[in-house]
C-alpha cells in the first residue's frame, strides 16, 4: 500500500507551484503589496520616482501638446512595465521649484533607453512652460570638459553648421530685417560654440570648409533654410542623449543647448511648436 505524502509535503508542493505559476504568468508586484513566499518584491526602475512625478506635471501642464507628451511619456513608463496602477495614480509635484526638481531627477536617474525622450521633454518643458524661464531652478551649464568629448564635438559641428546657414543669408541678402537677424543669430550661435570647444576638449575637430547649401536662399527660401538648420541642430543636440548615459551632467547642460537654439531662433525664425523638440520632423 503506498505511503501518503505528510501535509507538510503537500503544503511545500502548493507553495512552490504557486510560485512557479505567478512567475510564469509574468505577474508583478506592486511597491506596496505584501511579501508573497517565494515571489520576490518588486524592484522599480530607475528613476521611478522622479518619472512619475514628470509625468504628473505633463498631465497636468496647460502648454502646448502637454497631453501628447504625456501620452509619450506614459507608454514609455508601460513598456518599462511599471505596474498600471502606479502610472495612473502619477500626480504632479506642488511647486515650480519641485517639477523643475522632477525633470532634472528624471535624467540623472532614469535608464539609458528613457534618456533621449526624458531629455526631449525636459528641453520642451524649458522652452515652452514658466517655470523655463526661472533660471534659478535648474542646474546651470558647466564650465569645463566633458568625459565624453567626442559628443560635444558632434554638437559643435552642428552648430558650426547652422552658423554658415545664417552667415550664407545674411551675405545674400546683404541688407533688411532677415540679414540682421542672421548676423545676430550666427554671432549668439558663436557663444553657443565655445563653450561647446570646452566641452569638446581634445576631441575637438578642424572647423570644416563647407556645408551643403540649396541653390536658392535669397527672400522666403533663405529663412526657410535657416528655420531648417535650426530645427537640425536642435535633433542634432537630441541625438547626444544616447550617448551621454554615463555623463548625466553632460545631458543635463544638451537640455540647456537645446533652450539656447530656441531663444536664439524664436524671434526671427520661429518653428512650428513639435510635440519634442529635437524630433526633426517638422522641418519646412
Amino acid at each position: 500500500m503506498p505511503v501518503r505524502p505528510s501535509r507538510r509535503l503537500v503544503l511545500t508542493a502548493a507553495l512552490t507551484l504557486s510560485s512557479s505559476t505567478l512567475a510564469g504568468c509574468g505577474v508583478r508586484l506592486e511597491d506596496d503589496a505584501p511579501d508573497i513566499p517565494f515571489v520576490p518584491k518588486r524592484e522599480p526602475i530607475p528613476g521611478e520616482s522622479a518619472l512619475l512625478a514628470l509625468l504628473g506635471a505633463l498631465e497636468t501642464g496647460d502648454v502646448q501638446h502637454s497631453s501628447q507628451r504625456a501620452h509619450l511619456l506614459r507608454k514609455a513608463l508601460q513598456d518599462a512595465q511599471v505596474p498600471a496602477g502606479l502610472v495612473a495614480g502619477a500626480t504632479s509635484p506642488t511647486t515650480p521649484a519641485e517639477v523643475a526638481a522632477a525633470f532634472e531627477a528624471s535624467v540623472r536617474e532614469c535608464g539609458p533607453g528613457l534618456l533621449r525622450l526624458v531629455g526631449q521633454l525636459t528641453a520642451t518643458q524649458r522652452i515652452l512652460s514658466p517655470i523655463g524661464d526661472k533660471a534659478v531652478l535648474w542646474t546651470a551649464a558647466g564650465d569645463g570638459a566633458w568625459t565624453a568629448g567626442k559628443v560635444a564635438t558632434t554638437a559643435l559641428d552642428a552648430t558650426r553648421a547652422t552658423m554658415y546657414a545664417l552667415e550664407v543669408v545674411a551675405g545674400q541678402q546683404s541688407t533688411g530685417a532677415v540679414a540682421k537677424a542672421a548676423l545676430t543669430a550666427s554671432h549668439e550661435l558663436q557663444a553657443l560654440s565655445i563653450r561647446q570647444t570646452t566641452a569638446a576638449g581634445d576631441s575637438v575637430q578642424p572647423l570644416v570648409l563647407g556645408y551643403d547649401r540649396p541653390e536658392d536662399v535669397a527672400g522666403d527660401a533663405g529663412r526657410d533654410w535657416v528655420v531648417g538648420s535650426f530645427i537640425r541642430l536642435q535633433a542634432a543636440y537630441a541625438d547626444c542623449f544616447a550617448r551621454l548615459d554615463a555623463d548625466r551632467d553632460a545631458a543635463l547642460e544638451v537640455t540647456q543647448w537645446m533652450v539656447t537654439a530656441e531663444e536664439i531662433s524664436h524671434t526671427h525664425f520661429p518653428q512650428i511648436v513639435p510635440t519634442l523638440f529635437g524630433d526633426g520632423k517638422h522641418q519646412p
